[in-house]
């Protein structure tokens, strides 16, 4: 998974969640949604009309009701289904704060109620599930939590078909498309966050090729595809990252391995090389369980990471994490 920048990029939930409701009811009548939602009264006239808004977890009920998927929400969205979301119902009140959960990891409260312009309170009660969130609500809590609301939106329509969401939807998978076929693009993009990158071309290129350790032809390969694929923009101080939300790539299993080797590999070179890092490795012997408890803690402090990563100022260098956590007795997957 390859995680941008924290996004500057600004959505207008409550149009997005209204696309959504109309999105889920197509050619029908608002009269006759609500009627097959299980209401008396035109509620879906309502919601489109931003008077009142479905709880999330409501929502996600008649969502799944009347699509009738084969999988769920949760599954489309993490491509499985997580082992915390094993014993839950997806479209419940308990799946909703449980998902939240997972999304928000270490970040601290505080942060992410100022992030979502909601009191802390109000926060805390849709985590702890004494408090269920609305459908906008839960929109931004998603956003800025994981910084995946696009791939939420993708987990129940198309977002390219979705007003609020078409362009954003466009340039993520130009991100994702370039992420699978040319890796180092998305460590150029880092390195243009570097405070004191020069501000022409041919500069930008040597800068580049300096910190990544990699040839100006490489380093221009890269600006090429950013550019064409609208990742950066010309500015006063040269080329700069448009920002983008989080740039998820499991969706496709086979090239996300693809993308995890690459990495890997890069980081075996620079340990051959000498170059300065934290390497290690243990083995050990353990139960089943307890080694998906230390998959847990290695989750728990990948999303403490994450947050350190979003809050850090100034930037200064490019860090690249890898890590390999297996049994090494498995049967490799076909």
């Amino acid at each position: 998974m390859q995680r941008m920048a924290e996004s500057s990029q600004k959505f207008d939930y409550d149009a997005i969640a209204v696309e959504l409701v109309r999105a889920l009811r197509g050619r029908r009548s608002c009269a006759e949604l609500s009627r097959r939602a299980g209401y008396q009264s035109n509620i879906a006239s309502r919601w489109e009309a931003r008077e009142c808004w479905p709880t999330a977890a409501r929502f996600l009920a008649i969502h799944q009701s009347l699509r009738r998927s084969k999988s769920s929400w949760l599954e489309r969205f993490f491509h499985g289904v997580p082992d915390w979301a094993s014993e839950l119902d997806p479209d419940s009140p308990e799946a909703v704060a449980a998902f939240l959960r997972h999304l928000k990891g270490k970040t601290p409260m505080l942060r992410i109620a100022a992030l979502a312009g909601q009191n802390r309170f109000s926060v805390s009660r849709w985590l702890n599930g004494s408090a269920e969130p609305k459908l906008p609500e839960f929109l931004c809590m998603v956003d800025v939590t994981g910084r995946r609301l696009l791939d939420f939106v993708a987990s129940l329509e198309d977002p390219s078909q979705l007003r609020s969401t078409r362009d954003a939807w466009a340039r993520l998978q130009l991100a994702r498309e370039s992420a699978y076929g040319f890796p180092w693009s998305h460590a150029v993009l880092r390195v243009l966050e570097i405070e004191g990158c020069p501000r022409t071309r041919v500069a930008q290129l040597a800068w580049i090729a300096e910190r990544l350790n990699i040839t100006t032809g490489e380093a221009a390969s890269a600006l090429s595809i950013l550019e064409s694929t609208g990742q950066v923009h010309k500015t006063r101080a040269g080329l700069r990252p448009v920002a983008v939300t989080a740039v998820n790539t499991n969706a496709d299993p086979a090239r996300d391995r693809e993308l995890k080797l690459t990495w890997a590999r890069t980081a075996l070179a620079r340990i051959e090389a000498g170059v300065a890092g934290t390497f290690g490795y243990s083995l050990f012997a353990v139960s089943h369980a307890d080694l998906t408890k230390l998959r847990d803690l290695q989750l728990e402090y990948v999303r403490a990471m994450q947050a350190t990563i979003a809050d850090s100022k100034p930037s200064e260098c490019v860090g690249l994490y890898c890590v390999q956590l297996l049994d090494l007795a498995a049967v490799p997957d076909k």
